[in-house]
């Protein structure tokens, strides 16, 4: 196995897997013994069409996320291992999916699957599922987490951090722009403050997607959506947990309007069992989108930062593929 130290500074993926808490932990175990670099957990609730049920090895509503990172010349050979030793795709024991992240260089027009990221207020998002549905029958998995649009209000001495929804949702990238219409129809878009969509570029898909309708023409093939754009950046900045202010505050001193804050449990390859995650760090997970230029702002202050010794910090950048409001009419 490749000595993690010896693959820090190559290009990096990220290869994230949806499934069942205790299979999840068995994935993510085997994953960094086979070259991946640490593991992101995360508890969700997941959410599948009642006709598949049958179907999936996915039929509880407890779910776990786990994103590791992997080198990326590495990702697709353990990709193809996961699913070969857990039978991902065969017994559809989850999902597996992976994403290069952005260089900056190539632009992301062959993509056959999309990742859409709806976040709304708490309790919006089985409403958001719903609505998605309508459109095409989806499976999806929704996440707690905080919202910091309003982190300049203090009352108190206490900062107004509202709670948050992120809804996840695999899909044919021909059958984005549909999806992302039922979502909006199900808004009431005259009140503004509902949330955010976007969609990233997935580079491999293991799984659920084999049951998802085909596309009627060139699978690769979206035209964009009236009102939809792709000239964002997603930022995911990992820090300890207590110290995503920080990360918030760099980017609001440049013009960022809001950031959502996920919890997560740090793994690395030298965690083991039970007597290992006693060790493994509570960390936070700062997703930043903003327009190109002015996520290159913010990343360029948040690589001085963490060069400087100031914040220590994992920070991720992925290609943002569409985007709007949800208070924007598509």
């Amino acid at each position: 196995m490749p000595n993690p130290k010896s693959l820090s500074h190559e290009a990096k993926s990220l290869l994230t897997i949806i499934s069942n808490p205790g299979k999840t932990d068995q994935m993510a175990r085997f994953a960094l013994q086979n070259g991946a670099l640490s593991a992101y957990h995360c508890y969700a609730h997941g959410t599948v069409p009642s006709h598949l049920l049958s179907l999936l090895g996915l039929a509880g509503v407890r779910r776990e996320m786990v994103t590791l990172t992997v080198p990326k010349t590495q990702g697709s050979r353990l990709l193809n291992n996961l699913c070969e030793h857990f039978n991902i795709g065969k017994e559809t024991h989850g999902i597996a999916f992976l994403q290069n992240m952005d260089d900056g260089e190539t632009d992301r027009g062959d993509y056959e699957y999309a990742l859409i990221a709806v976040v709304v207020n708490e309790g919006v998002g089985e409403d958001v599922v719903d609505s998605a549905r309508k459109s095409q029958p989806v499976g999806a998995t929704i996440l707690k987490a905080l919202g910091t649009a309003d982190h300049s209000k203090i009352t108190f001495d206490f900062e107004i951090i509202p709670q948050k929804e992120l809804v996840l949702i695999i899909a044919r990238t021909c059958h984005v722009n549909a999806l992302r219409q039922s979502i909006l129809d199900g808004f009431d878009l005259d009140e503004p403050g509902h949330g955010i969509f976007f969609s990233l570029a997935l580079d491999e898909v293991r799984g659920i997607l084999d049951m998802v309708p085909e596309c009627d023409g060139d699978p690769t093939e979206e035209t964009p959506a009236p009102g939809s754009q792709n000239d964002h950046t997603a930022l995911l900045v990992g820090v300890d947990r207590g110290h995503s202010h920080n990360i918030v505050s760099c980017s609001e001193s440049h013009g960022g309007t809001g950031a959502t804050i996920l919890h997560f449990r740090r793994e690395e390859p030298y965690s083991q069992g039970w007597y290992g995650r006693l060790g493994d760090l509570e960390k936070e997970i700062v997703l930043i989108i903003a327009k190109k230029d002015l996520a290159l702002e913010i990343e360029d202050s948040l690589q001085i930062m963490k060069k400087s010794g100031d914040q220590e910090m994992a920070l991720s950048k992925l290609r943002v593929t569409r985007f709007c409001r949800l208070t924007e009419l598509g």
